[in-house]
């Protein structure tokens, strides 16, 4: 990984998950610099900061109602910059949600779990 401040977003709509997997990564790589959204509009809105990836949960809406899904806001981030790398995260074990968001433009889809915050370091260390 590279010396420099890294702006990593991670949009989930659990709080508890959200702050955990903050204060693991950052806890790992003080040059991480997290930015947590509950929904993926919010994340939307701040794509001027130029983030250098977004952990994005596949389901957003479980408590804004309306809040649009992961795959809808995975491809209007992808319309935005085609080459940010989107790490899709989600409960979902069907091959046929996590082949939809390869599809999609994610360069991985990680299962939450008991090596998921492990998993994503690895891949932030690998894509940014």
């Amino acid at each position: 990984m590279k010396t420099d401040i890294r702006l990593i977003y991670i949009v989930d709509d659990e709080p508890l998950l959200t702050d955990m997997l903050c204060d693991y990564l950052s806890d790992l790589d003080d040059r991480l610099l997290i930015r947590p959204f509950a929904t993926g509009e919010a994340c939307l809105a701040a794509m001027n900061e130029r983030p250098s990836l977004i952990i994005l949960d596949y389901y957003l809406n479980s408590r804004e109602k309306d809040a649009a899904n992961g795959i809808d806001i995975l491809r209007k981030i992808k319309d935005h910059n085609k080459t940010l790398p989107v790490v899709m995260l989600s409960s979902q074990k069907n091959y046929g949600t996590a082949a939809r968001t390869i599809q999609y433009g994610a360069v991985h889809y990680v299962i939450k779990g008991q090596d998921a915050f492990a998993e994503i370091y690895e891949l932030i260390k690998a894509n940014v």
